[in-house]
């Protein structure tokens, strides 16, 4: 291992003295210093997005509890968003039902297609821990070198 950082830093020092050499260290400096602008820039409008979706999420917890707390009144500006919202909820609740009858109904429809996926989540199980072995092996074979 140390073979190779050796290696590696005897070939960035002749790269930095060549570089000197030639007089373009400043546009490399340039360079980098516009890499790590952009760099930056770039994780800071990841983190942006981020931030605009925690407050999307916020005022929606915020527009759920005002609904909780208001929806009882039932009248005023609110009233036709609050039918709305209630008549959604139950479409949502019968189609949940639906979904949740059809998923009984195929795992009571057909026991074999069942066995047959479990058979094949074991032979996924087992291909996957003969994996994790060959690649222990692997890793123990390249510390040893």
């Amino acid at each position: 291992m140390a073979d190779y950082k050796d290696l590696v830093g005897g070939i960035l020092n002749r790269a930095r003295d060549a570089a000197q050499d030639a007089g373009i260290t400043g546009v490399i400096e340039k360079g980098a210093q516009r890499a790590k602008s952009f760099g930056n820039a770039t994780k800071l409008t990841l983190d942006l997005g981020r931030d605009h979706r925690e407050l999307e999420r916020v005022f929606a917890e915020i527009g759920k509890l005002c609904y909780e707390q208001a929806s009882g009144l039932g009248e005023g500006a609110f009233a036709p968003l609050f039918a709305q919202a209630t008549a959604l909820r139950e479409a949502i609740a019968a189609k949940e039902a639906e979904i949740d009858a059809y998923k009984a109904g195929a795992q009571q429809a057909d026991p074999a297609a069942a066995g047959a996926a479990a058979e094949a989540e074991k032979t996924l199980d087992g291909r996957i821990d003969d994996f994790e072995a060959i690649v222990n092996q692997t890793e123990n074979d390249g510390s040893a070198l």
